[in-house]
């Protein structure tokens, strides 16, 4: 049970991959922001009946949660537009950029440390990465343009944002800045965090009267299974926060797990071409996790 935080992560991460794909999918048929809020609003609704103590957080933690959820909330409109416009496998592994924010942010704001063979792993991340994305400029063919590269490097800031707030929050330390030994459990974290998210996307589409055929978000069979693996990865994912040996260097490192996921679904549901070069890509930065987390 000591280490059953990796096992979260990795779920976290097998689901991940999995909700990258089923995204695309549900795209199809439905707007970026019908599939944003419809999965976000069925998968709060999901939890209310697994939530607990959820009236008892204090105004300091709903001020942080409301932070991480808007956070998200810009982070998913720009992440979901740039998956509508990329191949799937090119976008997962542009997407691991977020990793090395995520470590950069664990670094600076949580006081955690980078061993060498870590920073060797680093390395072959932004290597991959950057073969990836040089390859792709020139094969203009498949739609990746440098007017979607900003919007996938907003995406990974805030969502590396995002999970080290998760770990600050979540931790049973007592030392944190403001918060001390109040503790926020996975459970309501899960619930004010998705209330927000959901409110976020009702707003703007309140705001800039988006049209939303609600009948066809209801009868996409898609949404529903990204709403349930939406739940059961962020519970997951929380869950393995709170265990004071999980540090964000190693379960951002965990995470990328994803990609593999990703890229053979990408392969096996959308035909994509030059699977190879981007599978030795991912295979380059898995390599870099593995000597990390060694």
């Amino acid at each position: 049970m000591q280490h059953l935080w990796i096992f979260l992560i990795l779920l976290y991460g097998i689901f991940k991959g999995l909700r990258e794909a089923l995204k695309k999918k549900a795209m199809e048929t439905n707007s970026v922001l019908e599939v944003l809020f419809f999965y976000t609003l069925f998968a709060f609704l999901m939890t209310i009946p697994f939530s607990k103590d959820i009236f008892s957080v204090s105004f300091k933690y709903h001020i942080a949660i409301f932070i991480k959820a808007f956070a998200i909330f810009i982070a998913w409109l720009c992440a979901l537009n740039s998956i509508k416009r990329l191949p799937l496998s090119v976008y997962s592994v542009l997407d691991m950029g977020r990793m090395v924010f995520s470590i950069l942010f664990g670094i600076i704001f949580l006081s955690e440390s980078l061993s060498y063979l870590q920073i060797i792993g680093m390395v072959l991340v932004i290597v991959g990465i950057t073969m990836v994305n040089l390859k792709n400029i020139k094969h203009s063919g498949e739609n990746t343009t440098l007017k979607v590269l900003p919007l996938v490097l907003v995406s990974c800031i805030l969502n590396a944002l995002s999970g080290t707030l998760d770990k600050f929050l979540l931790s049973p330390s007592s030392d944190r800045w403001l918060f001390g030994s109040e503790i926020l459990t996975a459970s309501q974290m899960q619930f004010w965090y998705m209330l927000y998210l959901t409110s976020f996307y009702l707003i703007y589409i309140l705001v800039k009267r988006e049209k939303i055929n609600v009948k066809k978000c209801l009868k996409c069979p898609w949404i529903y299974i990204l709403s349930v693996l939406f739940i059961v990865a962020d519970r997951a994912l929380f869950i393995a926060n709170t265990n004071p040996d999980s540090k964000v260097v190693i379960m951002t490192l965990i995470k990328q797990s994803s990609v593999l996921v990703s890229i053979l679904l990408g392969r096996l549901i959308y035909k994509e071409k030059n699977i190879l070069y981007r599978t030795l890509c991912a295979l380059l930065i898995i390599a870099g996790i593995v000597i990390s987390v060694i």
